[in-house]
């Protein structure tokens, strides 16, 4: 990415590089494509395109190099997910460890993860959470602090016109509470707990799954059909605009097994709807929620219990409903992309000495 040196400026020129643009973005800037190669192995495919990325660079000059994929190249480096090496020392034992040792998937992302912690000289690793910062700092063996800066939003006011026609066309009634739940991989987010507890609620209750592959969506249904659900499940799946189905939604559910940060409940706050969600340390984005207030934390995501009792005391109290959508509106604002910019250009500042 090239900005202007004037960090204050309020223009910068950036270039794009990757595999490609996605056609539905109303947004276009300047784009480098990277050939991407046919190659099963994703720990391959990452060392191929990081290799590809420092080719270009070695023929261009830019000012700041800011990456989100693994690479040896950038000037800042954000980290999204959980520290492989943190995995690879904390959480394994003795014998995964010595067959991770000849594994060169494993090697593989553990050295390009090393390339990216940056604890001296100029360049500078960001992260998006507390709990990546703290995996870091424990897995790189440093009590250096390292930026965190999370993802940002920008909030949108519900179209009354949008909501009825998403509403109309999945088939719902004005008394019908939707859930949507946002995931690309929908058990790993926690879909199976929300599917046993749903026949406990009101049959007004009702859930849209968005973001699954269309690959996914047929066996998701085949599941739904032994259960009786499937008049009260929708899939929608993965889209370029996920706005339109959070308008019409009622509430948002994430109790996801693992997220790093969990883009999906401060997306949903941002349409100020009331959050039912996992708490640290399964999701990142729990560090900045005040239970009750912001949203309703789960304390074990797998618990069908604590899942239902949450789902059913927001449909029934109007209290609640209403301070969790105040609440919600006002966390997201904490996370305008405007403040977050202002972030980003400050360690632009610190890296080109301005």
């Amino acid at each position: 990415m090239s900005i202007k040196k004037n960090i204050q400026s309020a223009r910068h020129h950036i270039t794009v590089i990757g595999y490609e643009y996605d056609p539905d973005c109303s947004f276009r800037l300047p784009f480098i494509p990277v050939r991407k190669p046919a190659l099963p192995q994703s720990w391959l495919r990452s060392y191929l395109f990081s290799r590809a990325f420092n080719q270009i660079l070695a023929k261009r000059s830019y000012h700041i190099v800011h990456s989100h994929v693994n690479g040896w190249s950038a000037d800042v480096d954000v980290l999204h997910v959980r520290s492989v090496n943190y995995r690879w020392q904390f959480q394994r034992g003795r014998f995964k460890k010595l067959l991770g040792t000849f594994n060169p998937r494993i090697q593989m992302y553990r050295w390009l993860e090393k390339k990216r912690i940056h604890l001296s000289g100029s360049k500078r690793t960001v992260v998006v959470s507390g709990s990546i910062k703290t995996q870091i700092q424990a897995a790189h063996h440093t009590q250096q602090d390292i930026a965190v800066i999370p993802p940002g939003v920008r909030r949108r006011p519900v179209e009354a016109a949008t909501r009825r026609k998403i509403r109309q066309q999945l088939g719902l009634t004005e008394q019908d509470r939707l859930a949507i739940f946002v995931a690309r991989n929908p058990e790993r987010k926690g879909l199976s707990v929300i599917l046993q507890v749903l026949p406990e609620l009101p049959e007004t209750a009702k859930l849209l799954v968005v973001g699954p592959e269309v690959a996914a969506i047929p066996s998701l249904k085949a599941e739904l059909s032994k259960t009786g659900l499937t008049q009260r499940v929708f899939f929608i799946a993965q889209v370029a605009d996920v706005q339109p189905y959070y308008q019409a939604a009622d509430l948002c559910l994430h109790p996801t097994l693992n997220d790093s940060f969990g883009m999906a409940p401060l997306e949903a706050m941002s349409y100020a709807l009331p959050v039912i969600m996992s708490d640290a340390p399964y999701c990142g984005f729990a560090q900045y929620v005040t239970a009750g207030q912001n949203a309703l934390l789960l304390s074990d995501p797998t618990d069908s219990e604590e899942l239902l009792r949450c789902w059913q005391k927001l449909l029934q109290d109007g209290d609640l409903h209403q301070r969790l959508c105040q609440g919600a509106a006002e966390l997201a604002r904490q996370f305008d992309w405007d403040r977050i910019s202002r972030q980003y250009e400050q360690i632009y500042a610190e890296v080109l000495g301005v």
